[in-house]
C-alpha cells in the first residue's frame, strides 16, 4: 500500500486521475447536449489521458470476496450514458472490435458499440470517483484496487477499443461532412 503526506491516500496520481475522470464522466453524462463532432473531438482527447492516469494509480490489493466497495453508478445512469452516446453517433456507434475476448472463438471481428464501451468505462471511473467524493480514506485503497483490477481485466481494453473507433471517426470523411453541416447550421 502506497501512502503519501503523513498517511494520506490522496496521492498526486489519484488527484490527477480524479481530474481527468471528472471531465470524462461529465462528457459522457452530457453526451446528448453535444454536437457529434464536439463529442468525438473531446472524447478522442480525454480517453488517452484517462488510460494513462489510470495506469499510473498506485497499486492496492483488491479481492471481490473480501473487499466491499460501494457502487455509485446505477444501472439507470449506465443505460442513460450508453443510450445517449449511441443516439448521438447513430449508425456510426457500431464498429468491429478485433481485440474483444470472443475473438478467440471466431475468425471474424466482433461487433461492438462505442456507447457501450464508454458506459463500461464510465461505470468503473464513476464508482471510484464516488468513493473519492465521499472522502472515505478507509475505502479509497480498496476502490483503487477494484478499479485497477477491472481496468486490467476488462475496461482498459474497452477504453482502447472506443478510442480506436473514435479515432477512425474523427479522421474520416463523414466527420468532415458533419463539420460542414454544423457550420451551415450556425
Amino acid at each position: 500500500m502506497k501512502e503519501t503526506n503523513a498517511g494520506s491516500v490522496y496521492s498526486p496520481e489519484l488527484i490527477e486521475f480524479a481530474t481527468v475522470g471528472v471531465k470524462f464522466c461529465a462528457l459522457v453524462e452530457q453526451a446528448a447536449a453535444h454536437r457529434t463532432t464536439d463529442f468525438i473531438d473531446k472524447a478522442s482527447k480525454v480517453l488517452p489521458l484517462l488510460y494513462l492516469k489510470t495506469a499510473l494509480l498506485p497499486p492496492y490489493e483488491y479481492s471481490e470476496e473480501v473487499d466491499f466497495v460501494e457502487e455509485y453508478i446505477t444501472e439507470e445512469s449506465y443505460e442513460q450514458v450508453r443510450s445517449a452516446v449511441e443516439s448521438l453517433l447513430g449508425s456510426y456507434d457500431s464498429f468491429l472490435d478485433a481485440r474483444h475476448s470472443d475473438m478467440q472463438y471466431s475468425d471474424t471481428p466482433v461487433g461492438a458499440s462505442i456507447g457501450e464501451c464508454l458506459a463500461d468505462v464510465y461505470q468503473q471511473v464513476g464508482n471510484l470517483l464516488g468513493v473519492v467524493r465521499q472522502s472515505n480514506d478507509r475505502a479509497i485503497p480498496q476502490a483503487i484496487g477494484r478499479c485497477l483490477t477491472y481496468f486490467g481485466e476488462y475496461w482498459g481494453n474497452r477504453l482502447l477499443a472506443a478510442a480506436g473507433a473514435l479515432h477512425e471517426l474523427r479522421y474520416s470523411e463523414v466527420y468532415r461532412t458533419w463539420e460542414e453541416e454544423e457550420r451551415a447550421e450556425d
